[in-house]
């Protein structure tokens, strides 16, 4: 069962940090937190990801074991008929 708190509890972006993907070309990025947007927030990174095309993906595992590394990410998602996002099984292959 999910704590509660730990819900609540984690940094996000803001609008401001939100426009800064945008400005910086970022097509996709992902966090280990579950959501990129601040929890006191309404969203705007999730606004501003739908509005500029940018793919994100949430609760990512071990993202500290790729940090500085080169990888090719691969993301399987669920295939949900005319949803908008989907539980992924998230993949990191490391280059030699």
């Amino acid at each position: 069962m999910y704590n509660l708190w730990l819900l609540s509890q984690y940094p996000g972006l803001d609008e401001a940090g939100s426009l800064w993907l945008v400005e910086k070309g970022i097509k996709t990025f992902g966090v280990d937190s579950p959501s990129p947007d601040n929890p006191i927030s309404r969203y705007p990174c999730h606004t501003m990801c739908r509005e500029y095309w940018i793919t994100h993906f949430e609760n990512l595992a071990n993202p500290d074991q790729v940090v500085g590394r080169r990888f090719t990410f691969m993301g399987f998602p669920l295939r949900i008929r005319e949803g908008t996002g989907s539980p992924v099984r998230a993949v990191a292959v490391l280059d030699d």
